[in-house]
């Protein structure tokens, strides 16, 4: 059932990688607003799956989907940003 679980989000996880990638090579610059955007569909996503495999399993497999879900994120969100960072650093109009 873990398995099953991470590899739903690992789909997820590239999904958002080609839609990072192809955002990035449309417009001609991409801002920070895109990438939280991205960030946001991703986490409301991955919540979702993960609770419903919560819902679906044992109370003792909790923390171990729970955990496993959040690394899945962290790991898939880093390849994102190091497949988009040369757009997100070479960006002109950055306001600070």
């Amino acid at each position: 059932m873990i398995l099953l679980m991470n590899i739903i989000i690992a789909l997820a996880g590239f999904v958002g990688i080609i839609a990072a990638r192809k955002l990035s090579r449309q417009t001609e610059r991409m801002d920070l607003k895109t990438h939280f955007v991205i960030l946001g569909i991703k986490v409301v996503f991955i919540s979702a799956i993960v609770t419903l495999f919560c819902l679906s399993t044992e109370k003792n497999t909790h923390a171990l989907l729970i955990l496993t879900g959040l690394f899945n994120l962290i790991v898939f969100h880093f390849i994102e940003a190091f497949a988009t960072q040369k757009k997100l650093i070479n960006n002109r109009n950055l306001i600070v």
